[in-house]
């Protein structure tokens, strides 16, 4: 059996499947298991995200095995970051000989990811394609265009995405076919539900805010000053906020972590694990975040959000009235934020708003198209 399963193995087409950060090794977790069925799949972590509470907690929690190659890339300015990881990948990459590379989101791994494969003239299937905020000051933007343009294969997640891509000139092997992270949440919810994270709090449902903040730009002081100021401004309304690490360096360097744990109405708390984290979004009043997968979580779980940005990559979202872009202006946290509270019609609205982003089944339209694609070439 041994042998006949490595002959199986052996006539098997290669892939390079590659994560870095949290929400990439969400939303590839449906994936993986599906490559290595169908493809003799080399599962790569970059290690830009390698904190326990960022990273391996994911790969426990949703059942992913273990990477065959993790490139220990830690933190470092982003340009000596992705050096590292092409110098990596490139060695990878000629051991293996992939027949394509698979990349997703928009972070420097898959940017290296693509970068490394097409400098091999390998194929590059990028998962997550046609985001757009139309704000070339993101380094998250410029990473998806060129991720995009170098692909092969591309995957939008959205009627919507794929309307930024054939603007772009892009139209050839661009597939519908959804979004991967509705295939976790739909999974997962069942056994998030149970864990009650918010009564553990000491939180009613429905009487409470989640907060997130992590974005770059968003840890300068002012920007971060301004947050705390609309955070402690609102004494009548709950918040719970697990920090991300480098928010919490950052806070702390400014002196202004300790101001929002002297307010009784704000629960500081250490990043979740990703069952925790849906419950306590699920049973939440509504989001207050400034990230883009929150974003799409969100709307599956039938939860309003604010976003403390003035764009989005998913404008779907904003269009369908389930999220607004509020920004971090303090007078205007405080407003919008005040606002939704009171607002029982939104939240009872957003549940029956169609998700954009599919019905949770992403990953198995991606390994059917996969096959269709590789087999036609």
């Amino acid at each position: 059996m041994r042998e006949i399963a490595r002959i199986k193995v052996g006539l098997m087409m290669k892939v390079i499947s590659i994560v870095g950060t949290r929400p990439e090794i969400i939303k590839m977790s449906p994936l993986i298991p599906l490559l290595d069925a169908s493809y003799d799949n080399s599962f790569v972590h970059t290690g830009q995200h390698y904190d326990y509470s960022m990273s391996k907690v994911f790969f426990k929690e949703l059942g992913l095995r273990e990477p065959d190659y993790n490139l220990n890339i830690r933190s470092n300015s982003p340009p000596k970051k992705i050096s590292a990881m092409l110098i990596k990948l490139d060695k990878i990459i000629r051991k293996i000989k992939p027949n394509f590379i698979i990349v997703l989101g928009d972070t420097n791994s898959p940017l290296a990811g693509a970068l490394a494969a097409s400098k091999h003239h390998i194929p590059t299937v990028h998962v997550e394609a046609g985001l757009r905020s139309f704000d070339k000051t993101m380094p998250e933007e410029i990473n998806r265009i060129t991720i995009d343009h170098i692909s092969n294969v591309l995957f939008a997640p959205s009627r919507l995405a794929v309307q930024h891509l054939s603007q772009e000139g892009v139209t050839e092997r661009v597939f519908l076919v959804g979004n991967t992270i509705v295939d976790v949440c739909l999974k997962c919810l069942p056994d998030a539900t149970k864990l009650n994270v918010h009564v553990e709090l000491g939180l009613t449902a429905d009487d409470y805010v989640v907060v997130t903040l992590h974005r770059e730009a968003n840890t300068e002081e002012d920007k971060l000053r301004s947050v705390t100021q609309a955070l402690v401004s609102m004494p009548s309304i709950n918040f719970v906020f697990p920090i991300h690490p480098r928010t919490q360096k950052r806070l702390m360097e400014l002196n202004f972590l300790s101001r929002l744990s002297k307010s009784k109405n704000i629960q500081l708390i250490n990043p979740l694990g990703y069952l925790e984290f849906l419950c306590l979004m699920q049973h939440s009043r509504f989001i207050l975040t400034d990230s883009g997968g929150i974003q799409e979580e969100a709307i599956t779980l039938k939860v309003p959000c604010l976003t403390l940005r003035e764009n989005t990559e998913r404008w779907e979202t904003v269009d369908l009235g389930v999220n607004k872009l509020i920004g971090v202006r303090a007078e205007r946290i405080i407003e919008e934020t005040e606002m939704a509270w009171r607002d029982d019609e939104w939240k009872r609205g957003v549940r029956y708003v169609k998700n954009p982003y599919g019905a949770g089944l992403a990953a198995e339209k991606i390994i059917k198209k996969l096959e269709e694609v590789f087999r036609s070439r």
